[in-house]
């Protein structure tokens, strides 16, 4: 990005919230190769991206897309198609284990939150998921929380690909295969 272009507002994440802003931004930047990022504001999704900080000081990242990736730049992706999951992904040291990424979630029948290793945890709702409505995990401006121990948080959004109805079939396969090929890479960090 050169100095004469802004970025969509929701590309610049603000950590003013967060405690520890350099833990936090070290753990968003672990997902850099593995989850695509959506911005409303210019109805986009972004599969190849790097993750700045304004300055060392600064609580304040932005979300830089490849500009030599446009193919990794899919268009026309409406809010509504993007929607909260109540899925989070913790490091191990919150699930009381020694390595890993983990997937918390709240039990519907305790209302507590329960973890699993993030592998598991993806492969399970993808089963449970149907062909036409798959799990397609992405992230967006806001995801990125802090625990009240201080540890970070990933909150994971979902693409609804059953709302991208104005795209085509080759349009929707596409950006399909480029999520479940980013989320196979997130496995590898976990």
């Amino acid at each position: 990005m050169n100095n004469t272009e802004t970025p969509a507002p929701d590309l610049v994440w603000n950590l003013d919230n967060i405690t520890n802003k350099e833990k936090a931004a070290d753990f968003l930047r672990l997902f850099e190769r593995s989850l695509c990022v959506f911005s409303g504001a210019v109805s986009q999704l972004y599969a190849s991206y790097s993750i700045s900080q304004l300055s060392q000081s600064s609580g304040t990242l932005v979300v830089i897309p490849d500009p030599y990736a446009s193919h990794d730049t899919f268009q026309s992706i409406k809010d509504s198609a993007v929607t909260g999951t109540g899925l989070f992904i913790i490091p191990a040291e919150e699930a009381n284990k020694k390595e890993g990424l983990f997937l918390m979630h709240r039990s519907r029948k305790t209302g507590k939150f329960n973890t699993i290793p993030l592998q598991e945890g993806i492969k399970r709702i993808s089963g449970t998921m149907g062909e036409r409505n798959p799990f397609l995990p992405v992230i967006t401006n806001k995801d990125l929380r802090e625990l009240p121990s201080r540890a970070p948080i990933l909150h994971l959004h979902r693409l609804d690909a059953r709302r991208l109805e104005h795209l085509s079939s080759f349009q929707i396969s596409d950006i399909h295969h480029t999520i479940i090929d980013k989320m196979e890479s997130l496995f590898t960090i976990s």
